[in-house]
């Protein structure tokens, strides 16, 4: 009687995760994927939150996934580099955990469903051309501090720009990178937060 009632408590939990996968692989999005990313620990919580929020497009595409910003974050799918360091107004905002290094003529569409404040950050040595690309684009602003990965093992980490934007509802293009290696992440915050 315990090993069925075992079997049953797996198999509804393994239902429970597929569920889950098809929610957040909705519309065609490729939000994460296990066999490419074993180490990767989806974050369900956010997965649903980004669902509701905003959905991007990345061409050429790659994994994605969600995570909520704070200490000890993981920055991106294909590494273990986390967020160390994060300014107070991106602390509990959605995360978007992309792959470390994107090739180069990445482009990437974020459509938004409510007012929501963005913050695009990238790594200003290794920036596949983003220094340029959000000099001159409209409506972004520079902020005075960024996010910080990887502190404690060189400086690398410390070496970013962050940009942010108020954009209402709606679709923003990020227009596609000019060079390789182009190392950034994304946070929303939601209107009704900011």
């Amino acid at each position: 009687m315990k090993n069925k009632i075992l079997t049953i408590g797996i198999v509804l939990v393994t239902l429970s995760l597929l569920l889950v996968t098809l929610k957040v692989t909705r519309d065609g999005a490729n939000i994460f994927s296990r066999s490419a990313y074993h180490q990767f620990t989806p974050n369900y919580e956010a997965i649903t939150v980004a669902g509701d929020l905003v959905r991007i497009e990345v061409s050429p595409a790659f994994n994605f996934s969600f995570a909520f910003m704070e200490p000890g974050v993981i920055q991106h799918l294909d590494r273990q580099y986390t967020y160390d360091v994060i300014p107070p107004e991106l602390l509990n905002g959605l995360l978007f955990q992309g792959i470390h290094q994107p090739q180069k003529g990445t482009t990437i569409k974020l459509t938004v469903s409510a007012p929501t404040k963005i913050y695009f950050f990238f790594h200003y040595q290794v920036d596949g051309g983003y220094s340029d690309i959000f000099a001159r684009l409209n409506g972004w602003h520079l902020c005075p501090q960024a996010p910080q990965y990887d502190i404690y093992n060189g400086d690398h980490g410390l070496k970013m720009l962050m940009y942010e934007i108020d954009a209402d509802s709606g679709t923003y293009t990020i227009p596609a990178t000019t060079e390789e290696r182009a190392c950034f992440s994304i946070v929303f915050i939601s209107g009704d937060r900011n």
